[in-house]
């Protein structure tokens, strides 16, 4: 079986690595003998940078595994400009659905970074799911978990202002993919001025004086193409989640103390 676009194959054999499937919570802990079922199930490759990994309206024939990297799922606008729909990292998993419905593809999956992936084919892991109860148990979970998350994306669309939704953008991209550094975790947008902005439903214009506003206040800092977020606590303040969700929200951990000496706030738009 193969995926629906090739990826480059591994240089390193998946088999050989240091139990690449940690970071997978549909994986992670289960007994050998299914572990090891998965693994004679899957296949394992390299998607590299802009490459997609489906495409909208093509069979949904198998289910991803992100081991690591970063993909962008989208789908278009009435004009025909793709709107970011998630961010997929490390340990989720990228066209699920299609095990349970077995329809076509529902959105475009592109990799933003080179992006280490299994995959399985839907009637395969169904197979599996259905010879491991604790796994099938997990993938409902999983797909709660999904259901609750698109139910906030709602509201982050259509209940609170422009700098709430770029806020939350900001928070959620570095909690899950920020690294830590001693100014404060350290990521990549991987989005130009403008699907920023249509991912938060805003002008361009707005966005950026969104973001000269946080840096401003001493909550971010553009460097190197890169954001650090200075301050965990304010612009976590500032997404303004509600009590009722907030327990299920991305939260940023700090790096530690900041060392304030010499550090020159600056502020330049994303590029393209």
């Amino acid at each position: 079986m193969g995926a629906p676009h090739a990826p480059y194959p591994s240089d390193v054999p998946y088999a050989t690595a240091a139990d690449p499937y940690a970071a997978v919570p549909l994986l992670v802990g289960l007994p050998a003998p299914a572990l090891a079922d998965f693994d004679r199930l899957a296949a394992h490759g390299t998607f590299r940078r802009r490459t997609p990994v489906f495409v909208e309206g093509e069979e949904g024939d198998c289910v991803f595994v992100v081991l690591s990297g970063k993909v962008k799922v989208t789908r278009p606008d009435p004009d025909g400009k793709d709107v970011l729909f998630a961010m997929v990292g490390p340990g989720q998993l990228l066209g699920e659905l299609c095990v349970f419905d077995g329809g076509t593809r529902h959105s475009t999956a592109t990799a933003v970074r080179d992006t280490d992936v299994c995959w399985v084919a839907a009637a395969a892991m169904r197979g599996w799911l259905g010879r491991h109860p604790e796994a099938s148990l997990r993938m409902m979970r999983l797909l709660a978990t999904r259901i609750r998350g698109i139910n906030d994306r709602l509201e982050d669309v259509t209940g609170v202002d422009v700098a709430t939704r770029v806020a939350r953008a900001l928070v959620e991209q570095a909690s899950r993919f920020g690294r830590r550094t001693p100014l404060g975790p350290r990521f990549s947008l991987d989005l130009s001025q403008d699907e920023l902005a249509r991912h938060v439903r805003a002008s361009r214009e707005r966005v950026n004086q969104v973001l000269m506003d946080f840096s401003r206040r001493g909550w971010v800092l553009r460097e190197g193409g890169e954001w650090i977020v200075l301050d965990p606590s304010g612009l976590t303040r500032r997404a303004r989640y509600r009590p009722e969700t907030a327990a299920r929200r991305p939260a940023i951990v700090p790096s530690g103390p900041r060392r304030a000496t010499g550090l020159k706030r600056s502020w330049a738009a994303p590029s393209d």
